[in-house]
């Protein structure tokens, strides 16, 4: 593991327009990636003895310490640069990998929270918490209820979830079992979901469902996106998904987001294969606000047109693709055991006759052990 945040951390820094690339700092860790530390380190001494003050040479000083396993002399040269630098980003992560490297899991813990509540899409700390999370509170259990009443005769559709999941140093696994009642009907699913982190700013999402009944939900439903965060806080994404109902739906997204210190942007667009004859093409654009003092809480505004449902779950969720819908959701870490969320929204289904408006409202609690 720590060979992995090893070489995240190179792949940054080598690329980091944070710290200035003076040729000794780049002879340095040219030497550092080749294998040859003692080199690196010697050139960064002897610079550094000349000109002490150097911050951006101290960080990289540091870091090649960490690299080596020298914890306490790399705490003391990333300490010296954020006296010097409180707000230097890239020393702080660098000290947080080494306090989780060395041990110091509540200090990591305390510096995780510190970099997210600046900078709320920063790869390495939300990599570092989850490993972290792994260790002290794998499990959570849950529960979700949502609720759509519509402005015309239909009844309203009533939704509810019960989830258990663990952290595991690779990632999170959640087991859901949800029950949908529409259209005077009912129906319930299983579903498997898996989250893997590859490395700092690559993760994944794998999804299996499972109907008996086939009534409301499909009989299978596999779901699979691959995400990668890119330079300047950009994150992108590609998706599939698959309901199996007595034709099969085939659902193809893309995602683009951006952080921008404790905002997140971000601009979704989906195909539905066999919604309508030719297909039919879905919208989503949310703005995302990180706050809280552990920096993971948020609220945000969303709108979309096509489908109603960023995820579609169920027959119902695809009836409705050429809607106009706009949400506001919010989700309070109420502490690092409790966590509360809610949401409302409203839509307007366009068809031949009146529009039909469908109000949504939701919530759930999360409860980690």
């Amino acid at each position: 593991m720590r060979l992995i945040l090893s070489t995240c951390v190179i792949a940054v820094m080598l690329g980091s327009p944070a710290v200035a690339q003076t040729p000794v700092i780049v002879q340095a860790r040219v030497a550092a990636a080749d294998g040859r530390r003692a080199e690196g380190l010697a050139l960064l001494e002897t610079h550094l003895a000349t000109v002490p003050t150097d911050v951006d040479a101290r960080l990289v000083y540091g870091l090649i310490l960490s690299w080596d396993g020298r914890y306490d002399d790399a705490r003391r040269e990333l300490g010296s640069v954020l006296a010097e630098s409180p707000h230097y980003l890239d020393a702080r992560v660098a000290l947080m990998n080494v306090k989780f490297w060395s041990g110091h899991f509540d200090a990591a813990q305390e510096l995780t929270t510190a970099i997210l509540l600046t900078d709320a899409g920063n790869s390495q700390a939300r990599l570092v918490r989850q490993r972290l999370d792994a260790k002290a509170r794998p499990w959570s259990a849950g529960l979700d209820f949502t609720n759509d009443r519509f402005s015309d005769d239909r009844r309203a559709w009533l939704e509810a979830a019960a989830r258990i999941g663990r952290e595991t140093p690779v990632g999170a696994v959640i087991v859901r079992g949800s029950q949908a009642d529409r259209f005077g009907l009912r129906d319930r699913q299983i579903e498997v979901e898996f989250y893997p982190r590859f490395r700092a700013g690559t993760y994944a999402f794998i999804g299996v469902g499972y109907s008996a009944d086939r009534i409301l939900y499909p009989e299978h439903r596999v779901s699979a996106d691959l995400y990668q965060a890119l330079a300047h806080g950009v994150e992108v994404s590609v998706g599939y998904r698959r309901l199996q109902f007595s034709a099969s739906t085939d659902i193809y997204l893309a995602t683009l987001s951006k952080y921008a210190g404790s905002w997140l942007m971000t601009g979704k667009t989906s195909y539905v294969s066999n919604a309508t004859p030719g297909g039919s093409w879905s919208h989503h654009g949310e703005l995302r606000r990180y706050l809280g003092a552990l920096g993971t809480s948020f609220a945000g505004a969303s709108y979309s047109h096509g489908l109603t449902r960023e995820e579609p779950r169920g027959a119902g969720d695809l009836l409705q693709i050429a809607a106009d819908t706009v949400r506001g959701q919010v989700e309070a870490h109420v502490t690092e055991q409790l966590i509360l969320s809610a949401n409302a929204g409203t839509s307007r289904q366009h068809s031949t006759r009146a529009a039909v408006w469908q109000t949504t409202v939701g919530a759930g609690l999360t409860v980690r052990f």
